[in-house]
């Protein structure tokens, strides 16, 4: 079998900055499996809900109960099963979601729970064959992926974000996610260290593609 490098890239940024949209294209590009990370916290929380679990009874749930996490390949996407179920983006992208997952996601527990299935995803792109792994979220570059191969921080203007967010249909307070995400005790959102960072604000998702393919094509 003809040896060749494996790439993980991490890619953080806040709500609306251009992760899910930049990571889609990529993938495409080279070949690599894609990892929404939000979504996993979406999942979770609204697991949680289904089952009237509240965030102040989440640490305990969580302790006295074995929750299963599997995935499964869609494209170069992966989803993830909780317990068996599987949410569709519908599902987890919505109003209602968009006001309860920071509520969880900023639990010790929660995040405990699924940095350990995060931390398998590399392993499960590469034995079916990917080329590499870009993997999305708050915390991916600083906590998830420390060693990888390439640091991805995305930013851009808190109005540029919102519009953004507008119009992808989705009505959630931008700057109340911003301060609990980067404020929260566990994992906080910031830019990792060694870290390329790119102001997505006026910059087309081509340009913004261009400076990561070139970055991948560096380590070839």
């Amino acid at each position: 079998m003809e040896n060749y490098k494996y790439i993980t890239i991490s890619l953080d940024g806040a709500a609306g900055s251009g992760k899910s949209t930049t990571a889609s294209v990529i993938c495409k590009q080279f070949k690599y499996i894609h990892v929404d990370t939000g979504l996993h916290y979406r999942a979770i929380s609204l697991h949680l809900l289904n089952l009237n679990i509240s965030p102040d009874d989440t640490p305990g749930y969580i302790h006295s109960h074995s929750v299963i996490l599997s995935s499964r390949l869609n494209n170069f996407s992966v989803n993830l099963f909780v317990d068996g179920i599987h949410y569709s983006k519908s599902d987890l992208r919505n109003e209602r979601m968009n006001r309860e997952v920071s509520y969880y996601a900023r639990l010790p527990e929660v995040r405990s729970l699924l940095l350990n299935y995060q931390k398998s995803l590399p392993d499960f792109g590469k034995k079916l064959g990917f080329s590499g792994i870009i993997m999305d979220g708050r915390d991916i570059g600083s906590v998830v992926l420390p060693n990888a191969d390439i640091k991805i921080f995305l930013h851009a203007d808190l109005h540029v974000r919102q519009r953004r967010r507008l119009s992808d249909g989705e009505n959630d307070s931008i700057s109340a996610r911003d301060k609990i995400d980067s404020t929260r005790k566990i994992a906080p959102l910031t830019c990792p260290e060694g870290a390329f960072s790119i102001d997505t604000g006026n910059m087309p998702i081509e340009e913004v593609v261009k400076l990561i393919s070139h970055k991948i094509a560096s380590l070839s």
